[in-house]
């Protein structure tokens, strides 16, 4: 997505990653739309989220951890998540 409004989403089988740099409660609300958006589009298509899976990561030095939902559950937040390794 190429708007400054935007998220970043990368999908690979049934791993995907939805991100944005957050700088402030504006772009926070945005990014809880986005994430919002996912999943009606995916509940269309009937590829829903295991929301107990999806977790939150918030990388940088900013002090605000802001909260995250998915189809009304909290993510979990994160320090460190394994990645899918491809050889």
């Amino acid at each position: 997505m190429d708007e400054d409004n935007s998220s970043n989403i990368l999908k690979f089988a049934d791993d995907t990653k939805i991100f944005k740099e957050v700088r402030n409660s504006t772009e926070c609300s945005q990014l809880q739309a986005h994430f919002d958006k996912l999943v009606l589009w995916a509940q269309k298509w009937q590829m829903e989220f295991n929301v107990n899976k999806c977790k939150v990561m918030h990388v940088g030095n900013s002090d605000d951890r802001s909260t995250y939902y998915m189809e009304g559950s909290e993510l979990t937040d994160v320090s460190f998540e394994k990645d899918l390794v491809i050889s």
